[in-house]
C-alpha cells in the first residue's frame, strides 16, 4: 500500500463519515432524513454566493470544492468523495455559500434540507460530535496545507499533493499506481498554490527523473519512493521550481 511521506495522516483522520462507530450512525442518520439525487460529471451541485442551506452527503463519484479570488482566479479548496459530507457551514450559520462544488464524476448524493440537519444536531449528540470531528479534521487539514505553503518549493508542494492524492484516490495497476483525478495542470496548480508554469516545469522534472507519467488529467506514480524523497526536499534528488534560473 502506498504511504506518503508528505502530508501528515493526522489530516486526514476522522474526515467523512465512514471512520467509526458514531460516524456511522451520523451517517445513516443523515441518509435516512434526506432525499437521494444524481448528478453527470461537470455539474455545479452548489453556486459560490448563492444563498441555500442543504447539506449533500456523497454516495458515490467525487466532487471538487473550488472558490474564487477577486482577481478571478479560482483556487481548488478540496476533493470530496464518497462518506464525505459538504455545505455544513451554509447550514449551520444561514450564510452565503462559500464555495462552488462541483461533480468530477458522475455523482449520487443525499440531499438533506438545512432545518433538518440543524434538528438532528440539536436533537442527536452522536450527529454533533462526528460533525465536530470532521470540522476540526478540515480545519487540520487547512493549517497544514498553509505551512506547506510557506515551507516548501512549488516542487516539493507538487510531489507532496501527488503522494496526498495517491494515498487517498490512486489505483493500483501493476507497478504504477494512477491517480483517478480528471485534474487539469491548472487545478493542480491551483490546489499547490502555484503557477501553472511553475507547476508544469516540476511536472516536466518529474518526468525526466522517471517518478511519473502524465496524459491529458491523468498522472501515474512509477517511483513513489522518489517522490516521497523530493517530498521532503532531501539534497541527493533536490528539485527546485522556484529557481528559474536552476538548469533542468
Amino acid at each position: 500500500m502506498l504511504r506518503s511521506r508528505g502530508r501528515s495522516s493526522d489530516a486526514c483522520k476522522g474526515d467523512g463519515l465512514n471512520s467509526d462507530e458514531k460516524s456511522q450512525h451520523s451517517r445513516n442518520a443523515l441518509l435516512a432524513n434526506g432525499i437521494r439525487r444524481q448528478w453527470p460529471a461537470g455539474s455545479v451541485l452548489v453556486h459560490e454566493g448563492e444563498l441555500s442551506d442543504h447539506i449533500l452527503v456523497i454516495e458515490a463519484g467525487r466532487v471538487k470544492v473550488t472558490s474564487s479570488a477577486s482577481s478571478g482566479k479560482q483556487v481548488l479548496l478540496a476533493i470530496r468523495g464518497p462518506g464525505d459530507l459538504v455545505g455544513e457551514l451554509s447550514a449551520i450559520d444561514g450564510g452565503a455559500r462559500s464555495a462552488t462544488i462541483t461533480a468530477l464524476s458522475s455523482v449520487t448524493a443525499t440531499v438533506v434540507q438545512g432545518n433538518v440537519f440543524r434538528s438532528l444536531l440539536m436533537n442527536d449528540g452522536k450527529v454533533a460530535l462526528s460533525l465536530l470531528r470532521m470540522v476540526v479534521s478540515r480545519l487540520r487539514e487547512a493549517d497544514m496545507q498553509r505551512l506547506e505553503y510557506g515551507a516548501y518549493t512549488v516542487g516539493e508542494r507538487i510531489a507532496r499533493l501527488l503522494l496526498d492524492y495517491a494515498g487517498r484516490y490512486g489505483r493500483a495497476d501493476d507497478d504504477r499506481v494512477i491517480i483517478a483525478l480528471p485534474l487539469s495542470q491548472t487545478e493542480l496548480a491551483h490546489a499547490a498554490g502555484a503557477s501553472r508554469e511553475a507547476v508544469a516545469k516540476a511536472l516536466k522534472r518529474l518526468r525526466e527523473l522517471g517518478a511519473i507519467r502524465t496524459a491529458r488529467r491523468r498522472v501515474e506514480l512509477l517511483r513513489p519512493e522518489l517522490l516521497a524523497e523530493l517530498a521532503e526536499g532531501l539534497p541527493s534528488v533536490y528539485l527546485d521550481a522556484d529557481a528559474p534560473d536552476r538548469p533542468l
